[in-house]
């Protein structure tokens, strides 16, 4: 780039009666601006271009995540809200009073009783062998018991 410096003329001609003219100017170029000096401005508004733009770019990245997150967030407390109704609903399912309203309503009657029968361990043995998943030590009951016996006693 090259820089221009007025250096005044002599008129070359008179001035006209009751007209000014403007003096005539020349312009030359001086050889201290350089290419170099262009180059490193450009080079300066490029790189403040550059910064610029990325800064604006990582803002809109990050308002972008921001969102997202805000969204998870709106939908994690959505969640949470209805996990808590559902174990409302079901703390008031499982309360006995419900249960006996519901058993009532279907007919059913509290029992009167219940009886234990005992099932003798030959009955057990036997299954269980039929089964073939048994210890052969305990499929014959008499002779364990009898060996149980005789440390105890003995």
């Amino acid at each position: 780039m090259a820089l221009a410096v007025d250096q005044p003329r002599m008129q070359r001609s008179a001035p006209r009666i009751g007209q000014s003219a403007p003096p005539e100017r020349h312009l030359e170029l001086i050889a201290g601006a350089t290419k170099r000096r262009l180059s490193y401005f450009a080079g300066i508004v490029i790189a403040l271009f550059v910064t610029v733009s990325s800064v604006i770019g990582f803002q809109a990245y990050i308002a972008q995540q921001q969102m997202k997150i805000d969204q998870l967030s709106s939908e994690i407390r959505l969640a949470r809200s209805y996990h808590d109704q559902l174990r409302q609903q079901r703390a008031e399912l499982l309360a006995p009073s419900t249960l006996r309203e519901q058993a009532r309503s279907l007919g059913m009657a509290p029992g009167l009783g219940s009886r234990f029968v005992e099932i003798p361990e030959d009955a057990v043995a036997a299954v269980a062998a039929a089964i073939g998943k048994m210890d052969p030590a305990i499929a014959d009951p008499s002779s364990t018991q009898g060996a149980s016996n005789e440390q105890v006693g003995g």
